[in-house]
């Protein structure tokens, strides 16, 4: 019952409970001490009081011979029973006085709780309401949100309290959110755009084609290696996309040597190396390891490699090293190439994102190397971070615990 109402009602209804038994108790304690206290007990104080005046009035008037000796006894039995007598009326009258002020006091006790209730209640009822304003607010404005309405806030005002501390949740939440839509709407844009670049590419190629009655075998062997090329560039698209929003680590137990590991990468890349004049020096512990997917950790690591290859200048060179620090291992990829610049380092991570897009473009890629890098990283309990300054170089800093 209680849960369909609204949480200002609860809290009125809550408070005024509390109020009442507080109410109670406060004008029962006060009527209780008004009539056994005061109004039982006065009339026998008084009456103790009186005669014990009436007793010393007569001792001092003894002792010091106002009463005649030749005066008859009735007359002073008589004015002892009229005074008795005045003094009961006078008790009679007293206690009927104390009743009926006994009688209003309750009266207006009982008339003072029904008014503290009732004043309780709305004061209540009103500091609710305003108590629960921004509620409301935050209410209103998550009803505000829509598919694509992600700019709704709510004012906090300088609030401190708990009500401030759920607007704050809320606004760092809808950031993320829109942040996170917004990333979302790139991904879509530039994966339709990866797409669909090979497949205008080998559209135009076979409507050229198909214009030429009789195409020569120069021109259809130059369609099919375009084609060919533009199948091959969407397969591996697709591969990374695949693996990009794949949850599966595979297996996880592998002990791979990092020296091995960028020995193996060197050679696997050393036709680009001596293309482009770079040398390349390994510098790897021995006790620097990794347990984990080897698949997986070459990938990465194969990637970054790549990266340094393709944006180095002519001549420079690629430092691949690793060492083991205390709990964690310690990897960097550096290179002398081209640089990043500041404002571009937050998005390097989010898929499909290019620094520089004619360059990536002529060197090849689909936009998603760095994004796999930092998903598998993560899936291995690492972290990744990278160093940059334009014209002078980029350095990738990897570091995984060593023991998972």
């Amino acid at each position: 019952m209680l849960k369909k109402l609204s949480l200002r009602v609860r809290l009125t209804l809550l408070s005024a409970l509390v109020m009442t038994g507080a109410a109670i108790i406060l004008t029962a304690v006060s009527m209780f001490s008004a009539d056994h206290i005061f109004v039982q007990n006065l009339p026998q104080d008084l009456g103790m009081k009186t005669t014990l005046s009436t007793t010393a009035v007569k001792s001092q008037s003894m002792r010091s011979g106002e009463v005649s000796l030749t005066q008859p006894e009735a007359d002073v039995s008589y004015s002892a029973q009229t005074g008795e007598k005045g003094e009961a009326m006078d008790a009679a009258v007293i206690q009927v006085s104390l009743a009926k002020a006994s009688r209003q006091f309750n009266l207006w006790g009982l008339a003072g709780l029904l008014l503290v209730l009732l004043l309780g209640t709305g004061a209540t009822w009103l500091m609710a309401g305003r108590a629960l304003g921004p509620v409301r607010e935050l209410s209103s404005a998550i009803e505000e949100v829509g598919d694509s309405n992600f700019k709704r806030r709510v004012e906090m005002h300088g609030r401190q309290d708990e009500i401030g501390r759920l607007a704050h949740s809320f606004n760092s939440m809808m950031d993320k959110v829109s942040a996170s839509f917004e990333r979302q709407k790139r991904f879509s844009a530039s994966a339709a755009h990866e797409l669909k670049t090979p497949l205008a590419t080998m559209q135009v190629g076979l409507e050229v084609l198909e214009l030429d009655a009789q195409p020569s075998p120069e021109r259809m062997e130059k369609t099919l290696a375009v084609a060919k090329t533009n199948t091959e560039r969407m397969i591996h698209l697709l591969d990374d996309l695949m693996r990009l929003s794949s949850d599966e680590t595979g297996e996880m137990c592998d002990t791979i040597p990092l020296r091995e590991l960028f020995t193996e990468i060197q050679a696997e890349l050393l036709p680009q190396i001596q293309a482009n004049r770079l040398s390349v020096s390994i510098e790897a512990e021995p006790e620097a390891q990794l347990t984990g997917s080897r698949t997986m950790l070459y990938r990465a690591l194969f990637n970054l490699a790549e990266n340094a290859v393709k944006y180095n200048r002519a001549g420079g060179s690629i430092t691949l090293s690793a060492k083991r620090e205390d709990d964690a291992v310690e990897v960097r990829v550096t290179d002398t190439g081209i640089g990043i610049p500041e404002a571009e380092l937050p998005h390097i991570f989010e898929p499909f994102y290019r620094v520089d897009r004619s360059r990536s473009r002529a060197v090849g890629g689909s936009g998603l190397g760095l994004s796999l890098v930092q998903d598998i990283v993560e899936k291995h309990g690492g972290g990744i971070r990278v160093e940059s300054a334009p014209g002078e170089g980029t350095s990738f800093i990897l570091r995984f615990p060593v023991a998972r």
